[in-house]
């Protein structure tokens, strides 16, 4: 009778041969991969994106689950290795499920939740893309006290406590020392580097100084990183910009030899701080062609 089987319900009748052996199937690939903590499993042959709700063809193999999310969603290994795989039983997952459906089925009528904090792999990913839609959609921190916000999330993952301003602000402190490193490296394989500065004003009309670096890397693409953005007072805009490039130069461990030439967006500040920066630093001094020619018309 074996033989006569299909080569999936062979599968089936090696794992157990019920329902039973399929469902324990479904949590032991749970445990094994974290990439399911971003996915639901339909039938044997599909799962679904919990984020995008996307549909994709599973074939014993988490490989393009983990490609989606890259491609997708920009979650890479360095988020889902933070994942802690669950030392649990499959009773755990099954009471796990089932609260998760329960909770699904209540309609919020109120953003006061009073019930046990979720699984901490879970609440950890839910946390970090809390703080990454914050900083790439420039959201302000106050916006976990907001109560829509609270609405939503507590109707999406009833079980999630959200962080406080605070906690958020030494969250966000801590992912940028770690971007920071990253881009000290980067910089050191640079043989020329460009600083462009670049001052602009605030639709509060405060004015700020943007200072990014461009050069070409060790495999020939273009980069332009940005260093450091800083309010800038008006009177003492331009007056000390050799002493700001070189402080923000000493910061990410660089010297002022490994500057090729300074670029400017105002033909008035070449005149002012050319000379200067020439004779103080060896820097030649550039403005931007596209502002001269958009100055000229």
């Amino acid at each position: 009778a074996t033989t006569n089987l299909g080569p999936s319900a062979r599968r089936k009748r090696e794992k157990g041969g019920s329902q039973e052996g399929t469902s324990t199937a479904l949590y032991v690939d749970r445990r094994k991969s974290k990439v399911w903590n971003y996915y639901t499993k339909l039938g044997d042959a599909y799962v679904e994106c919990n984020v995008c709700k996307k549909q994709l063809s599973f074939h014993n193999s988490t490989t393009t689950m983990r490609e989606h999310l890259v491609r997708k969603h920009s979650i890479r290994d360095t988020l889902l290795s933070q994942l802690k795989d669950d030392q649990v039983s499959e009773s755990d997952y099954v009471a796990q499920e089932n609260a998760v459906k329960r909770s699904r089925q209540m309609t919020p009528e109120s953003g006061i939740y009073h019930v046990a904090s979720c699984s901490e792999p879970r609440s950890d990913v839910i946390l970090e893309l809390v703080l990454e839609m914050i900083f790439r959609d420039l959201h302000p921190l106050s916006m976990v006290k907001d109560k829509g916000f609270g609405l939503l999330i507590g109707y999406l993952e009833p079980n999630f406590a959200l962080p406080s301003p605070v906690q958020l602000s030494s969250m966000l402190w801590h992912r940028y020392n770690v971007v920071k490193q990253h881009l000290e490296r980067y910089l050191q394989a640079a043989q020329a580097i460009v600083l462009c500065v670049e001052f602009w004003a605030s639709q509060l009309s405060q004015t700020y100084l943007t200072i990014t670096a461009n050069f070409i890397d060790g495999e020939w693409r273009r980069a332009r990183c940005a260093m450091e953005t800083q309010q800038a007072p008006e009177d003492k805009a331009e007056s000390d910009l050799g002493e700001k490039l070189y402080a923000v130069l000493s910061e990410f461990g660089l010297s002022s030899k490994s500057v090729f030439c300074v670029m400017h967006d105002s033909p008035q500040s070449v005149a002012a701080n050319s000379q200067r920066l020439k004779n103080a630093y060896g820097w030649s001094s550039l403005c931007c062609a596209a502002r001269t020619l958009h100055l000229c018309i």
